[in-house]
Parts: structure tokens; C-alpha cells; sequence
């Protein structure tokens, strides 16, 4: 297994870059978190200004990611010491991969738990699936998901998961050791391999699910919901407040989730992009590159809104739902309407096959820093080891989703779901440790996305810059240096402020609404 992934290996082609990248992005981020937190923020007001944070921050910063790895060639961390010293500077520039490789594997620790469920509900649905074929043969195949049970007794399939930490451990476990054994192969033999054949059949899914949905769904209210926007504020039939485009922009906070969701969506910050920019070859287009993995990761998470919104609105669910819409809304929908236990399989495979590429790149950041330091380039053990680590935060990660009360009322408390790390803090106040990671990790990745646009902007050199990014035009290179140097981290610092102190202390210490 040595020398598969080391200093000096790269993709196969520009394509298998292209197709690694998008996989890296795509995630849960897509499909779990981009639609109920659109949800939560009103829907196309949200999009708009996520599409907006994406083209004036989230391409500048991506670029700068891809062209540090790029030019290092080593692990993130190695790459912005070895571009730092070539340019006279301090190696202490090198604290913003720190903190991004921390990032990366705080998200792995909880984002495998949330893929532990998605590779349940797989099993549930695909069970129940194969149980109607059996017993009705292909006329099966036209069942609902959970056919023969009420909306009840679906909707408290996640709470039946919850309440089974055993069962949550074991998928959880089970998600990390593909995604080990995945990066213990390399990037040739293992990540290019795995996103080679997973890809397509995620865009495949995707699709046919999208289709599905117009087809089926309440595809004008999904549509309007999803990309409408409007000044005001507007309340839906389900009870939604639907934030209007001027509420956006006075409350803060929905440019923050925006620019929040961009950062975790693309995986900005995270030190990914620049541990699998080490991975290019020099004649690779690496501006080109950069669009097509932002405009592949917008498109997606607006088509898996697409996808979602409709069927939704269709059987009459609320679309602010929450982290819940994947979890209960959707197998709600899905146990709503013929075809649905298909569809439903279909769309949690989706889901798992997003997981996965997102989580090898998660966990190469980590590895590619540990080969460095042993120079053996012993995958098998850093992979390993690390890979570990991070199950067994998880499984704590799990035991804190554990409710207190059981379904019958029975105490189920115990020291990890009722402790609050920092639960006086008004930050972190009373989450649980998984709310309290993933809540971390949104400070975490635009602190760290900062300090790139600084680095990239105003410590590397002009003629470094332009040389290593190989932009075409030189009036690109302009416009792309412009916004790495001021639009960037002033954007970035203004949306930090506003969710780290104005939001949650200065705003209720003068007085102020954000309502």
C-alpha cells in the first residue's frame, strides 16, 4: 500500500479531478442541510443570496485553496509552510490549515453519525421494498414506502432509531469502515476509483428523482418556494414564514446562513480542497476547475431542492421542518404516494452515495498531514488510526441523540445526552455535543476561510499568484485578485461578527431586534 497517495502522486486526468472535487462537495450538505435550511430561511430569498456568496467568496476562496495545494504539493498544512518560506513569510501562516484539518475532522465525526441513519433508513426502506416484491412480485414495486403502516408509526421510525444507540453505533461503524478502507487505497486505487462509479450514479439518482418529483409533486408551489422571491415576508399554508428578500437583508441572518451553508456545502475552510488540490498536475485548468466544482455543488443542492420541495408541498407537509425534512418529512411523502418505497430507496441511496465521497475527502485532509510526518507513507496505519479516533468520538456523538425520555416514558439519561458542553455559553446554549460540533465547525471553516483570502490575497505575491493559478486572462486574475483581497475577507469578517457577537451579544445587550 506505500507510495499510492504520496508526495508526488496525481489524479489520472483532469476529469477524475473534476469528478473528486464535485463528490468532495456534494454531500449531506446537498441534500440534508441546503433544503431545510432554505426552509428555515424562507427559500429563494436564501438561494439568492447563497448563489451570491457563492460567486463573490465561495469561487475567490475555492481558487485559493485549489492553487495553494496545487503549488505546495503536500498535505494543506505542508503546502501554506512550504509557499509561506518561498515567499519570506512566517510558517505560522500555516495556523489556517490547522484549524481547517481540525474542521475536517471534527465535521467526520459527527457527519458519519448523520450517514449512520442514512445508511438505516436504506436498510428500512429497501427491506420493506423487497418484502412487497415478495409478497405481490413486480407489482410490488409500485408500493409506498412502509406500506401497511399509519403516518404515526413512519414518522416515528427516526425516534425508534434514536432510541436504539446500539443500532446507531453499528451504521455509524459500519460508514466509517468503508470510508477507511476507501482512502487506505489511495488516491488512484481508492478515492479516484470509488468516486469514478459513484458519481454517475449519484447524478443518475439525482435526475431521476428530480424528474419524479416535478412529475408527481406540487411542482408550482416547490418552484415558487424554492426559487420565488419576494420583498416581504409571506406565511405558507402550513404555517412557514417564508422571509421576504427585505428581511434578508436587514436581518443578518439570512446572509449568514447563506454564506454558512456555502462554506460547509463546497467544503471551504476545511483544508480539503487544498490537500486534493496537491493531487493536480500543473496543466491542469485550475480556475475552470474551480466553476465547475461551485456550479456543480449549486446546482446540485437546487436540484435536490427541487426534488424535495414538490413532493413535500404534495402531501401537505411543512417545508421548515428542520434537520427532521430528511428524516421524517420525506419518508412521510414518500409512504404518501404510490411508487414510493422506490423512490424513497432511491433517494436514501443518494443520500449514502453523497456521504461517502464527501467523507473520504473529509478524512484524506488528516491523512495526507500523518503520511507527511512518518514519510513512509504508511496509509493503512494513518487512515486506521485516525479513521478510529473519529468512530469513537461518533459513537459519543451518538450516545448525546439519545433522547432522555424513552418512547415509554422510561429515563434513558445518561451522561453524554445530558451534557452541554459550554451550555452556558449563548452561542452553544443547551446543545447536546453533536449540536455543539456541527455549531463549532460553522465558526471554524469561515475563520479558517479567512485567513486563506489573507494569506492568498495579501501574502503570497502577485507574480506567485498569477503564475500558479494560470488564469488565461489577465483581467480575471485582476478580478479574482480584487476579490480575494477585499470582497472576501471583508465579507467573511462582517458575517463572523455578525453570527459571533452582534447576533448573540450586542444585539440583545442595546436592544436591537433582528426581527
Amino acid at each position: 500500500m506505500q507510495g499510492t497517495a504520496g508526495e508526488g502522486a496525481h489524479w489520472s486526468s483532469r476529469a477524475a479531478f473534476i469528478m473528486a472535487a464535485i463528490g468532495s462537495s456534494v454531500g449531506l450538505g446537498n441534500l440534508w442541510r441546503f433544503p431545510y435550511v432554505a426552509g428555515e430561511n424562507g427559500g429563494g430569498a436564501f438561494v439568492l443570496f447563497y448563489v451570491i456568496c457563492v460567486a463573490l467568496i465561495g469561487v475567490p476562496v475555492l481558487v485559493a485553496e485549489l492553487f495553494i495545494g496545487r503549488r505546495g504539493g503536500m498535505s494543506a498544512v505542508g503546502s501554506v509552510v512550504k509557499i509561506a518560506k518561498a515567499e519570506g513569510r512566517s510558517p505560522l501562516w500555516s495556523l489556517q490549515s490547522w484549524i481547517g484539518m481540525l474542521g475536517a475532522f471534527i465535521i467526520l465525526t459527527f457527519y458519519s453519525v448523520i450517514a449512520g441513519w442514512v445508511l438505516a433508513y436504506v436498510t428500512m426502506i429497501g427491506g420493506d421494498l423487497f418484502a412487497s416484491i415478495g409478497a405481490k412480485g413486480l407489482a410490488g414495486l409500485a408500493a409506498p414506502a412502509f406500506e401497511g403502516l399509519s403516518d404515526e408509526q413512519v414518522s416515528a421510525k427516526l425516534g425508534e432509531l434514536l432510541n436504539d444507540p446500539t443500532r446507531m453505533i453499528f451504521y455509524h461503524g459500519l460508514f466509517m469502515v468503508l470510508t477507511v478502507l476507501i482512502v487506505m487505497r489511495g488516491i488512484k486505487g481508492g478515492i479516484e476509483a470509488a468516486v469514478t462509479y459513484l458519481m454517475p450514479a449519484f447524478f443518475i439518482l439525482l435526475i431521476v428523482l428530480f424528474f419524479y418529483a416535478i412529475a408527481t409533486g406540487d411542482r408550482s408551489q416547490g418552484l415558487d418556494f424554492l426559487l420565488g422571491v419576494r420583498l416581504g415576508d409571506t406565511e405558507l399554508a402550513d404555517g412557514t414564514i417564508r422571509r421576504g428578500l427585505l428581511h434578508g437583508i436587514q436581518d443578518g441572518s439570512v446572509i449568514s446562513a447563506a454564506l454558512g451553508q456555502a462554506f460547509f456545502s463546497i467544503g471551504l475552510g476545511s483544508a480539503l480542497m487544498a490537500t486534493y488540490g496537491a493531487y493536480m498536475r500543473e496543466d491542469q485548468d485550475l480556475p475552470r476547475s474551480a466553476r465547475l466544482v461551485a456550479i456543480a455543488d449549486t446546482g446540485v443542492g437546487i436540484v435536490a431542492g427541487l426534488a424535495i420541495f414538490p413532493i413535500v408541498f404534495a402531501m401537505g407537509l411543512a417545508a421548515g421542518s428542520g434537520p427532521t425534512l430528511m428524516f421524517q418529512t420525506l419518508p412521510l411523502a414518500f409512504h404518501g404516494m404510490p411508487v414510493g418505497g422506490l423512490f424513497g430507496l432511491a433517494f436514501f441511496l443518494l443520500a449514502f452515495f453523497a456521504a461517502i465521497t464527501s467523507s473520504i475527502a473529509l478524512l484524506e485532509t488528516s491523512t495526507k498531514w500523518a503520511d507527511e510526518q512518518t514519510k513512509s507513507d504508511q496509509r493503512i496505519l494513518s487512515a486506521g488510526g485516525i479513521g478510529f479516533v473519529v468512530f469513537l468520538i461518533g459513537v459519543a456523538n451518538a450516545l448525546s441523540q439519545v433522547p432522555a425520555v424513552g418512547p415509554n416514558g422510561e429515563d434513558q439519561s445518561s451522561f453524554w445526552n445530558t451534557w452541554h458542553p459550554f451550555g452556558d455559553v449563548v452561542l452553544f446554549r443547551d446543545m447536546e455535543l453533536l449540536s455543539f460540533l456541527s455549531a463549532t465547525t460553522d465558526i471554524i471553516l469561515p475563520i479558517a476561510g479567512f485567513i486563506t483570502a489573507i494569506f492568498a490575497g495579501w501574502i503570497v505575491s502577485t507574480s506567485t499568484a498569477r503564475e500558479a493559478i494560470g488564469f488565461k486572462s489577465e483581467v480575471w486574475f485582476k478580478r479574482w485578485r480584487f476579490l480575494i483581497r477585499w470582497v472576501c475577507p471583508i465579507g467573511i469578517f462582517v458575517v463572523i461578527f455578525y453570527s459571533v457577537l452582534w447576533l448573540p451579544y450586542i444585539a440583545p445587550m442595546i436592544g436591537v431586534g433582528t426581527s
